[in-house]
């Protein structure tokens, strides 16, 4: 994905520093180099006129230095760009960081080193971004709501949060014309009756037009697991599994019903069974 264009700034009063830093920026396919500028008038002027992202800005410069010129603009109010300053004497740093400059580079500028520098202009230019962004939405939310960002989120999390419990905990149907919502933990066990299913409710029936994979699908397989081709059971419901003759469990559950378990799903039911208390 290209990144979004950014204006820079070249101001040096040496021609070789100029064009080398010029020549190395030349290389960040994302930057758009604004007209080199040779002093520190040339550069006020340009600022002002282009507003440019970054300024490769020389501290060292006849007439206006590097810092002479961000003072004037702080005098006019103008929104300083992010501030490089590029110098051949580390004994300017202070200077530099007095004006929360994004970086200091000393000459000749190292590629690498100029590398990291435009990932950091970049970086803070996506934050302030995301950062006006917030405050812009949360401007709107205190208009339209009253309620801040933070508290919109939180109150999504709790209906997403509340949302997932109701689908944990229920299952919906319908009946009809009518969607009947049932509490998974009254179900006693499933089986498919031809092209239905039938759904055993504390001692009632109730047929909704669902296939068993649908079924399957949409609830927790341990906590209704399949214990034959045309039967799920509540695991909670099991009071006790015995086995028959020829290899297969009975079920026990606890409204007295005995669902035939086939030895293809007894393993997975024994250790679900394991996992859950019995009833009593």
């Amino acid at each position: 994905m290209q990144k979004a264009c950014l204006k820079v700034l070249i101001a040096d009063d040496e021609l070789l520093a100029r064009q080398g830093l010029m020549s190395r920026l030349s290389g960040f396919s994302q930057l758009e180099i604004l007209p080199l500028c040779e002093n520190g008038n040339d550069a006020l002027n340009s600022i002002r006129q282009h507003r440019p992202d970054a300024v490769f800005l020389d501290i060292e410069m006849p007439g206006l230095t590097g810092i002479d010129l961000l003072n004037k603009l702080l005098q006019e109010k103008v929104q300083l760009p992010y501030v490089v300053f590029t110098t051949a004497h580390q004994n300017f740093a202070l200077d530099a960081f007095n004006f929360e400059s994004c970086d200091y580079l000393l000459k000749p500028v190292d590629v690498e080193r100029l590398t990291i520098c435009i990932q950091r202009i970049e970086k803070t230019i996506e934050q302030q971004k995301a950062f006006a962004l917030q405050e812009k939405l949360q401007q709107l939310l205190t208009r339209k709501t009253g309620k801040t960002l933070d508290g919109f989120i939180e109150n999504l999390e709790n209906e997403h949060h509340c949302h997932l419990n109701d689908l944990q905990n229920y299952i919906s149907f319908k009946s009809g014309t009518e969607w009947i919502k049932v509490a998974l933990q009254d179900i006693d066990w499933i089986e498919a009756v031809g092209d239905y299913m039938c759904l055993h409710i504390n001692g009632k029936q109730q047929i909704i037009r669902k296939t068993m994979k649908q079924l399957e699908s949409e609830l927790d397989s341990a906590h209704f697991p399949r214990v034959s081709r045309s039967a799920m059971v509540n695991a909670t419901k099991i009071c006790k599994l015995s086995p028959n003759s020829n290899g297969e469990y009975y079920a026990h559950l606890s409204c007295q019903t005995v669902v035939k378990v086939t030895r293809k799903y007894k393993y997975k039911l024994e250790e679900i069974r394991r996992k859950n208390a019995p009833c009593h």
